[in-house]
């Protein structure tokens, strides 16, 4: 029971960061935030044994410090980073199966790390909106019901924010013709 709980709280602290994530226009403060969500993300799979969704949690926070750095350097990641976070997205969904749910994590991993080696913010998170909605049927499906249910949150806040930043610019552009 104390783990369950635990799991709950961590993984409210994970959706209120990757919401903030989501508020930022530049990739950098966008993966800083990623970076934080992450942990408490791996620590809220981890607390309840969902062992294939804490390890690529693990992986993606590993991926995310990666992608940081690049950002950071306003360089380009290369190709072989990527085909290294996908490659191990598999070989951790594969060494850790343990059910046909599995597959839904691992999927739902792939595309967020093509999601998040795209240079443009706007990109990201337009590519952000399937694999959660991935894993909100996963967490259903393995019972982690508040993680579902903040997922669900963390899908709303993001389309609100595609939806905020396609008005701004969409007015910046109306601004410019006047």
């Amino acid at each position: 029971m104390v783990g369950f709980i635990l799991a709950q709280i961590l993984g409210f602290i994970a959706l209120i960061l990757v919401c903030i994530s989501y508020s930022f226009n530049s990739k950098k403060n966008f993966l800083a935030y990623q970076i934080l969500a992450n942990i408490f993300y791996s620590a809220s799979f981890l607390s309840l044994g969902v062992f294939v969704g804490g390890l690529n949690t693990i992986i993606s926070i590993i991926r995310v410090a990666v992608l940081y750095i690049y950002e950071k350097k306003d360089k380009s990641p290369p190709i072989w980073l990527f085909t290294l976070f996908s490659l191990l997205y598999l070989y951790s969904g594969n060494i850790l199966y343990q059910s046909q749910l599995d597959i839904m994590a691992v999927i739902a991993y792939e595309i967020f790390n093509i999601a998040m080696f795209l240079r443009y913010i706007e990109l990201t998170r337009y590519m952000m909106v399937f694999p959660n909605c991935i894993i909100v049927v996963y967490n259903i499906l393995s019972q982690t019901y508040t993680n579902a249910i903040l997922d669900f949150v963390e899908i709303v806040v993001l389309v609100s924010m595609i939806v905020r930043f396609s008005w701004i610019r969409q007015n910046r552009r109306i601004r410019y013709l006047l």
